[in-house]
This record gives C-alpha cells, structure tokens and sequence, in this order.
C-alpha cells in the first residue's frame, strides 16, 4: 500500500516539472536573398530563462546575429546592427551558435551580409 503514495508523490512531481521550462521554441525561415537584403524572425519574450540556439545554411556566406530586440529597433537595428552587443553570431554557408537569453528579454535574428544571391534557411529552438 505504501507504494500508490510513492507513485502519486512522483506522478505530481513529473506533472509540476512540465510546465517549468520555458515554451518550446522551433521556428524555421527560409528565404531567397539578394545582395544586401536583409531578414529577420523576431522572438517573443518569455518569463524564463532559455538557450536559444540558431542553425542556419546559405548557397552563398551570410551572416547571421542575434540581438537583444531592444538593441536592434526598427529598420536601423535590422540594416545595421551594432554587432558589439550581439548574444551570437556566425558567418558562413552553414553554421550554429548558441546562447542564452534572460527571462522576459524579446530577440531578433538578423540575416543579412549576402554577397550574392543565395537561399537561406534559419532554425531557432531553445532548451532551459
């Protein structure tokens, strides 16, 4: 008999846990881009914690960053984005970074620096 107490005190813990993480996160872009197009997908914030991480592939180098939202405001912050504060960045025809990002903080991935037309496609997931 004393097993069922045991076995509910656990099934609650596991039904609790659920809902302590972050929401799953699994967006996915693709665009074609002309020389100095830039794109982006804009994240919510969330009341967690998260490690966002971005895999992206491109026929041709790009570069992509990822910024806090309020450090990339607007068409300014997209064209242009003061790297200096980037949470992460990568260059190339493929490539993944990671990085974490403070509870209730939107973020931007910026995709740009094409120096000739490519197809690019972006994935953004996050764990806690």
């Amino acid at each position: 008999m004393l097993a069922r107490p045991a076995l509910f005190a656990v099934a609650l813990a596991l039904l609790l846990s659920a809902g302590c993480g972050p929401p799953k996160l699994n967006e996915s872009r693709s665009w074609s881009m002309s020389t100095g197009e830039v794109n982006a997908i804009d994240l919510p914030a969330i009341a967690k914690d998260q490690k966002v991480t971005v895999e992206f592939t491109s026929s041709s180098e790009v570069s992509v960053v990822a910024m806090k939202e309020a450090d990339a405001k607007g068409e300014k912050g997209l064209e242009n984005p003061d790297e200096t504060k980037a949470l992460g960045k990568a260059r190339g025809k493929s490539g993944e970074f990671s990085f974490d990002v403070p509870a209730k903080t939107a973020v931007r991935v910026i995709v740009g620096g094409v120096a000739a037309k490519a197809d690019v496609t972006v994935k953004v997931t996050n764990s806690k």
